[in-house]
């Protein structure tokens, strides 16, 4: 797993009500810029920090551009592609993503299920990684735990939480992770858009430490997925709201 920590974004001039009186001070802001992808027959821009853009293109065109972004059908989980770096200057940042032709797919090996006691310290680990989720407030996080190692592989920030899905889903394409093997942990509650584009991508557990909303638990109940909410680590607590295939220890 890389570290995704950038050069630290410079200091703004702020003023802030507290206790009754002003204060100034420099607040930190981190960068976002809108991101150029161009891909075959199409473009489409983004807004998105501008780190490991890479694997941000090339997820982003694997699960909203190239699928219908409604549905919930997973793309080829051998699904390849490279992404060509057209300008990497700051307000021009523009890239090109080619995919190759999907690989055949093998079998994914069934995991034992998960006791619900390490499923908390899981979520410590992955919120506690280093990143930019503790300096600003502005991330979002999304990561993949391998389920048969409980190991972290994968580990995205941004300040939406739609595009950390795609950067792990470029991040598969890249690297030849497979996500139905690996668990998907989440900074962000799990609402219906979220759960389709996690769907899309080929995760079948999605572990939160937030909050799930009834359209994503309606979804998750139909198609055998396996819901946590509200993982909190400190709390020494989860909510399962959705586990058809038995995936969590009864």
């Amino acid at each position: 797993m890389k570290d995704s920590r950038p050069d630290a974004a410079p200091p703004i001039p702020a003023r802030r009500w507290k206790d009754g009186r002003w204060e100034h001070l420099e607040e930190t802001a981190n960068e976002e810029e809108q991101i150029n992808i161009f891909y075959e027959n199409g473009h489409c821009t983004l807004w998105a920090w501008p780190h490991r853009l890479e694997e941000l293109a090339l997820g982003h065109v694997l699960l909203d551009r190239l699928h219908d972004a409604r549905t919930d059908d997973p793309i080829p989980v051998e699904q390849r592609g490279h992404v060509l770096v057209l300008d990497s200057e700051p307000g021009k940042r523009a890239l090109r993503v080619h995919l190759d032709a999907p690989a055949a797919t093998g079998e994914t090996a069934p995991c034992a299920p998960l006791v619900p006691d390490a499923l908390p310290a899981h979520m410590d680990a992955f919120m506690a990684a280093p990143g930019m989720w503790d300096g600003t407030g502005c991330f979002h996080r999304a990561g993949m735990l391998h389920l048969a190692t409980g190991r972290l592989t994968a580990l995205a920030e941004d300040i939406s939480r739609h595009n950390c899905l795609d950067r792990l889903a470029g991040c598969c394409a890249l690297q030849g992770l497979r996500p139905a093997e690996h668990a998907l942990l989440l900074s962000a509650r799990i609402t219906g858009s979220l759960y389709c584009k996690a769907r899309r991508a080929g995760f079948s557990l999605l572990i939160s430490r937030a909050a799930v909303t009834a359209a994503a638990w309606r979804r998750a109940l139909v198609q055998g997925v396996t819901l946590v909410g509200f993982c909190r680590p400190r709390e020494r607590r989860l909510t399962v709201f959705a586990d058809t295939q038995g995936r969590i220890l009864s």
